[in-house]
């Protein structure tokens, strides 16, 4: 069985949507009261738990916070269980000196989630709040879904759900002015065969070396090199404008101002959400982008070699640190190896400190004093001249080959890189040619 996600925008009507605030804020409540009762039980030396602070919660809530009532049980139940996972994360953390613990939720506009399980969800493809439903054309009824939500009733889905499987849970969340519902489905392998891409007929002959950059987001082994559509940087004018005129509007700006309970404006509610959407939209592309990406590579190869990056690190380098996380690196491989996983592809991560940059794919001789800005790279033993960032791709591929042993270099034939272009350009994505091949002086 594999478990797979869906997520679809709602249309809810003006009562559906107050619901759904009242369940942002009872989420946010129960979360926030189990972390202060778990920062008190542990100074007063207890052993605390979440499933304890649930229950303790669920004694009192019906005399102190009568309106949880009003919302889904789960609304109020899962935030513990959230909890739990941080303070979990947290200890191990520690163990590897970081330091995660978790923070209190703030009320932010425009913003929120809350969880309802499986057992409580349910879906049909007519409205059955209307009256006059049975009156609709049998083909309208395919056009549409509703989804069920306890004690509120069925809100309309944008499309319909994908997937035929067993649903575990559903997480309905609001970003700016749209809400979407995150399905959890869980489904079998002939349904993810059936609803997936399927890999291509000579995908067990071919593998790459994926080196990860800025200017182009990927550069494979095979020479083809995947422009970065640098979302936030096309975007981040419009942003700080929508900023600025947002910081001018009536608003709590101290913490005495909100005491006294200065309301924000409601120009100022109008720009947060426009702000929402513009920041959306960003993440967006790169969610597109990425997903893309990652579902062609690993449909087309069936050995990928990558490396492992410190992108926390990297983000501390004021100069590079915005363009490192329009990229996002982390998200990129992530994606790469979960579906991996599930196409049946082998992942190999080079080692931390690898110089897959500074080593010649043509002699193997070392490199030690190339720069950042040297894009192109110049062998002083053999003479190589060959582009920074294709190099290192030859240099991971050749990971590949050295731990299979007996196996030569793949050859992508032209057949092959011109269905791979194809595939880059059905989808969107702009790629081009690695202008510096291997090259030696005679």
């Amino acid at each position: 069985m594999i478990t797979i996600s869906h997520k679809i925008e709602l249309t809810p009507n003006n009562k559906q949507k107050t619901y759904f605030r009242k369940a942002f804020g009872c989420a946010r409540l129960a979360y926030n009261w189990g972390l202060a009762e778990w920062q008190l039980r542990y100074k007063e030396g207890e052993k605390v738990d979440a499933y304890g602070l649930k229950k303790a919660f669920n004694a009192i809530k019906k005399d102190e916070y009568p309106f949880v009532l009003e919302v889904t049980k789960y609304a109020t139940q899962q935030p513990f269980i959230n909890l739990g996972k941080a303070f979990r994360k947290f200890f191990d953390d520690l163990k590897k000196g970081v330091v995660s613990y978790p923070q209190f939720k703030k009320k932010k506009d425009n913003e929120g989630s809350f969880y309802i399980g499986g057992d409580q969800v349910s879906l049909s493809d007519i409205n059955c709040n209307s009256k006059t439903f049975k009156n609709v054309p049998h083909n309208e009824k395919l056009k549409r879904q509703y989804l069920r939500v306890p004690n509120l009733g069925w809100v309309k889905m944008t499309e319909r759900l994908r997937f035929i499987g067993k649903i575990n849970g559903v997480v309905i969340s609001q970003q700016g002015n749209k809400y979407f519902a995150s399905f959890s489905v869980q489904i079998t392998e002939d349904e993810y065969k059936r609803t997936h891409p399927k890999a291509c007929s000579d995908k067990a002959n071919r593998k790459a070396g994926i080196d990860l950059g800025i200017k182009s987001a990927l550069i494979l082994s095979d020479g083809i090199a995947v422009d970065n559509p640098k979302p936030l940087k096309k975007n981040l004018r419009k942003i700080k404008r929508i900023s600025r005129q947002l910081d001018k509007r009536t608003h709590a700006r101290t913490k005495q101002e909100r005491l006294e309970g200065r309301k924000k404006s409601n120009n100022y509610m109008k720009l947060s959400v426009k702000l929402s959407n513009a920041q959306r939209k960003v993440s967006n592309i790169r969610r597109d982008f990425i997903q893309k990406v990652t579902t062609i590579l690993t449909t087309h190869y069936s050995h990928i070699a990558l490396e492992d990056l410190n992108v926390k690190g990297m983000t501390r380098n004021h100069r590079l640190s915005q363009s490192v996380s329009d990229v996002a690196f982390g998200e990129l491989c992530r994606q790469i190896e979960y579906k991996s996983q599930l196409n049946g592809v082998k992942i190999l991560k080079a080692e931390r400190f690898y110089p897959s940059s500074k080593t010649c794919s043509v002699c193997g001789s070392i490199k030690q004093d190339l720069k950042l800005s040297d894009r192109t790279y110049h062998c002083d033993k053999c003479g190589a001249v060959i582009d920074r960032d294709y190099n290192a791709s030859l240099n991971l591929l050749s990971l590949i080959i050295k731990k299979q042993i007996g196996a030569d270099y793949p050859e992508s034939t032209p057949e092959d890189l011109a269905a791979l272009f194809f595939c880059f350009a059905r989808n969107g994505i702009a790629t081009s040619k690695v202008e510096t091949g291997r090259q030696r002086k005679l």
